[in-house]
């Protein structure tokens, strides 16, 4: 049997949650008011008020005890101001074409001051509709317990509404924040709010990154990157807040050579996911997001940003997200932001957005993985380099310059061109590296009667054409770029089947061998090879035998060489045989 039910009541604790306890940062209320603002400024474009988004402006001043927050986009209606300002969740925004979704982010700055006052004004009206509410008397009932009040009647007794003359031709909307009470020292620090508004707020980039973007080969994203919803904001004096990017990597002094851009794969049931950015830098270490809070991949809606965080736990290692700078736009209408913006709201739509971005970032992982292991090569290749430079004693350089070549082989073989170009943006980066600081003095230690000068891109043109690569077997590309992906081929210094490489020689004059007289004989015969010494069985032992042979060891000695060698062989490291047999053979030269 159906039983009615009562009128429900929606209680005080309502707005405490919405009001009081909405968001963990207090920061996040400058980024709610723009995003009210931002979706303003966009219904003013879409009814003629404005000509465009750009001509949008939000002005932002902060006293010593106040803030202050306006915006010039359609402003409210005085018919319907007080409803909509007072009504609570009853919003008409949907998250898809609007910032806003909830209709409660309005409320969170209550929770730091003792008036939240809104104030508006309609283009054509000539009145301004000033609806104020007092935290102090919703504190005073929550501490009172009065947990018999619904939420609409306390918000009759917080809210008091009135209006005011205004210019028929005015249109906007204020916020103030009157007498701050808490997180004063956060929510009052200019520096700090424009540190936090470059980094979330849908704001245009700086000059120079705007000729980064214009420079980019894949002209299809640059128009797209342009068109991108932006505002200008304003702090006090400073007028025109910019994004942070710029073409120096902050956080890590890295250089950014371009910027790679990617479509995330249209799903097949959802459509279209999003499109991003990353800077092509070397990679050479993680960028410190405490210096630069534009560290790590950005996810954004609507051109605001969610949690810098929120992207880290799709790379393999926590880390990899460290490496990187850019941001991912979501162009999935039905994928949108929780109401605090620390995630996704939960959706089939959401999951196979996650889906995308983490099969992208597979890439990426290789990216910087490779960086890493280019930059320890280069290192090596400069510190065994300076170590043959150095070296006075032609034994030694002889056996470093072997392993200069093993490890020149080493170098050319792993930076071979590869199936993804977003690799190839790295390869690219190390090999010109290599071909400018590295070459040169790699050729005249190992062939110094030719040194041809640094290598350059021109000497060696052979690159992959990125499009001819075939995809990875086991599925389709998780992602798509385009334009310009192939890497520098560094020119071959050794080749893979090398001739018997020049070694070096003592420099020092020997004194002349004295002629031996004709009738001269040894004293006594030197005694003939012990048929019973072993026979060559390869370079090291004949090597052994000619010091038989030349009696400069007896047949004993030599077994004992050859058993030292065995056991040495026996108990080296595999990766380690090479550079020992090298040793032992430049200690039998040095006994010869």
């Amino acid at each position: 049997m159906n039983q009615n039910i009562d009128n429900p009541i929606v209680g005080i604790d309502l707005l405490k949650m919405l009001m009081l306890q909405l968001y963990s940062n207090p920061r996040c209320i400058y980024r709610e008011y723009i995003q009210n603002a931002l979706d303003s400024i966009n219904e003013a474009v879409k009814l003629g008020i404005l000509s465009r988004v750009k001509d949008g402006h939000v002005n932002i001043h902060i006293s010593s005890n106040n803030i202050t927050i306006e915006d010039n986009g359609t402003g409210i209606k005085s018919s319907i101001a007080a409803k909509i300002l007072t009504d609570i969740a009853n919003s008409i925004k949907n998250g898809i074409d609007t910032a806003g979704q909830f209709g409660v982010g309005r409320l969170s700055g209550g929770g730091y001051c003792e008036v939240l006052e809104f104030e508006t004004t309609y283009q054509g009206e000539d009145v301004s509709t000033i609806v104020s509410m007092d935290t102090r008397i919703l504190r005073k009932l929550l501490d009172e317990n009065h947990n018999d009040i619904s939420a609409e009647d306390a918000m009759k007794q917080i809210c008091s509404v009135q209006t005011i003359e205004a210019p028929v031709n005015k249109h906007n909307f204020v916020v103030r924040l009157k007498n701050i009470i808490n997180s004063a020292d956060i929510l009052l620090n200019a520096n700090e709010i424009q540190a936090y508004i470059k980094e979330v707020a849908p704001v245009d980039y700086s000059t120079t990154f705007s000729a980064l973007i214009n420079s980019s080969k894949q002209q299809n994203f640059v128009a797209r990157h342009k068109s991108i919803d932006k505002i200008k904001v304003s702090l006090n004096e400073v007028p025109d807040i910019e994004k942070s990017y710029d073409i120096k990597v902050k956080g890590s002094d890295d250089v950014i050579e371009k910027l790679r851009y990617f479509e995330l794969p249209e799903h097949e049931k959802f459509g279209k996911m999003g499109w991003g950015w990353y800077a092509v830098t070397d990679f050479s270490v993680q960028i410190n997001d405490e210096k630069d809070p534009c560290a790590g991949i950005r996810l954004r809606k609507h051109n605001i940003s969610l949690d810098r965080n929120i992207l880290n736990p799709y790379f393999k290692e926590a880390r990899g997200n460290k490496y990187f700078y850019g941001e991912i736009f979501i162009t999935n209408e039905n994928i949108v932001p929780d109401s605090g913006r620390q995630g996704l709201a939960a959706g089939e739509e959401a999951d196979a957005l996650i889906k995308a971005i983490k099969d992208y970032f597979a890439i990426l992982h290789l990216v910087y993985n490779k960086a890493s292991r280019l930059k320890t090569k280069l290192k090596n290749l400069d510190e065994l380099l300076g170590k043959i430079e150095d070296a006075s004693d032609p034994k030694v350089k002889n056996i470093l310059s072997d392993k200069l070549r093993e490890q020149v082989r080493e170098y050319e073989k792993f930076s071979s061109p590869d199936s993804h170009v977003e690799v190839n943006d790295v390869l690219d980066i190390y090999n010109k590296k290599y071909c400018r600081n590295l070459y040169p003095r790699i050729q005249n230690v190992l062939y110094p009667t030719s040194n041809p000068g640094p290598a350059t891109v021109e000497d060696n043109p052979e690159t992959v054409d990125p499009n001819s690569v075939p995809a990875p077997q086991g599925g389709s590309q998780p992602a798509t770029t385009v334009g310009q992906g192939s890497a520098t081929t560094v020119p071959k210094l050794i080749p893979d089947s090398n001739p018997e490489p020049p070694r070096f020689r003592p420099t020092a004059p020997q004194p002349p061998t004295p002629p031996t007289p004709p009738t001269s004989r040894p004293a006594t015969p030197p005694s003939a090879p012990s048929s019973s010494a072993p026979r060559p069985q390869s370079e090291l032992d004949e090597m052994l035998m000619s010091l038989q042979d030349r009696q400069q060891c007896t047949s004993d000695q030599i077994a004992i060489l050859r058993k030292v060698f065995k056991t040495m062989m026996i108990v080296c490291p595999s990766a380690s045989k090479k550079t020992l047999t090298m040793l032992m053979r430049a200690a039998i030269e040095s006994i010869g």
